[in-house]
């Protein structure tokens, strides 16, 4: 979903681009897809036929040689560092030497997947957020090996796509999510406490906070996704002792095959039938205990990365889609 997202994007600019697809995908259906989406485009008259007969040709492949002569690469397959590691260990060989690389890992600092041997190749963080056309904002990790013309280059390339972005060390990297996963271990801990059940403090924070809950969003990106991702982006962070809890009762629904909606199971059963299920949760000690950690984890993650109050505000806004950030 998130290349597909990010390749059609793309197709609003100038650029020549590949879409390589997994071994598994089924081309042929994917790129008639692709065709029936340039039909209607051209047919509503959103595209000349000079664009749409140039779009057509854009190469949908399963074969990584098509990407010798590109510049940069945008890789968004699974959130494994092993297969990411083995994708651009193999893309090392086939590449053209200039070639930029970069993952939308949302877990994953760059310098883990530099091809081998070690800092042969140029290669960034590039976390966009889903849906691509509908969320502004990019995450840009650079590892301390990128050099000034690299990062030149991301940054050109990211304003010619029309998108801000946030610039990060790998020491505080995939900052957005460490502000969330402070809220969420806050939470975590609240019910734990006995503050209430999941669904009512889902059913709190979609009141008071955003437009989705703590435990519903863990269930709807798969708990296998959220442990993997969560230890990728904590493994050296030495405040990490204190999502024990919260990560060991993710760790034993995922050892029991609760990964969620996708297995049906996970904090919740589904289909879920929220209505008549708790009564509604509705606590203002709990209220500004769950605010306070919000805004201490923003001023936190902020100061610790020295990213503008102004960009900042503007990020968290597109990540957790509010209209007001914690920022004035």
């Amino acid at each position: 979903k998130m290349g597909n997202s990010i390749f059609y994007y793309l197709l609003e600019f100038s650029f020549e681009l590949v879409w390589i697809c997994s071994e598994a995908a089924d081309v042929d259906k994917i790129t008639r897809q692709f065709g029936k989406r340039l039909r209607r485009s051209f047919d509503a008259g959103i595209i000349d036929r000079a664009k749409h007969d140039k779009l057509l040709a854009t190469p949908i492949t399963t074969d990584v040689n098509a990407l010798k002569d590109c510049d940069l690469i945008v890789e968004a397959i699974p959130e494994e560092p092993g297969l990411k590691m083995k994708l651009f260990d193999r893309l090392d060989k086939i590449v053209k030497p200039g070639a930029i690389f970069t993952s939308n890992s949302s877990s994953i600092n760059p310098s883990r997947l530099m091809p081998e041997p070690a800092n042969s190749r140029q290669i960034a963080g590039l976390h966009f957020f889903y849906p691509v056309p509908l969320k502004n904002i990019v995450e840009v990790t650079f590892a301390s090996s990128a050099t000034t013309q690299t990062r030149a280059a991301i940054e050109s390339f990211l304003d010619a796509i029309r998108r801000r972005f946030i610039t990060l060390d790998e020491h505080n990297s995939f900052i957005l999510n460490r502000i969330f996963l402070d809220f969420q271990n806050e939470a975590f801990l609240i019910v734990q406490e006995g503050g209430g059940s999941f669904i009512q403090m889902d059913q709190l924070v979609r009141k008071h906070f955003f437009p989705f809950g703590v435990f519903d969003f863990c269930d709807s990106v798969g708990l296998d996704t959220m442990l993997a991702s969560i230890e990728n982006y904590t493994l050296n962070d030495p405040g990490k002792d204190k999502y024990a809890e919260f990560l060991s009762v993710i760790a034993g629904l995922v050892s029991s095959g609760k990964l969620g909606i996708k297995t049906q199971a996970g904090f919740y059963r589904y289909p879920l039938e929220e209505s008549g299920t708790d009564l509604p949760l509705e606590s203002p000690e709990i209220i500004t205990r769950l605010h306070r950690a919000w805004l201490s984890a923003c001023n936190e993650f902020t100061a610790r990365s020295s990213v503008p109050h102004e960009l900042m505000n503007e990020a968290i806004k597109e990540y957790f889609g509010i209209d007001k950030g914690p920022f004035m």
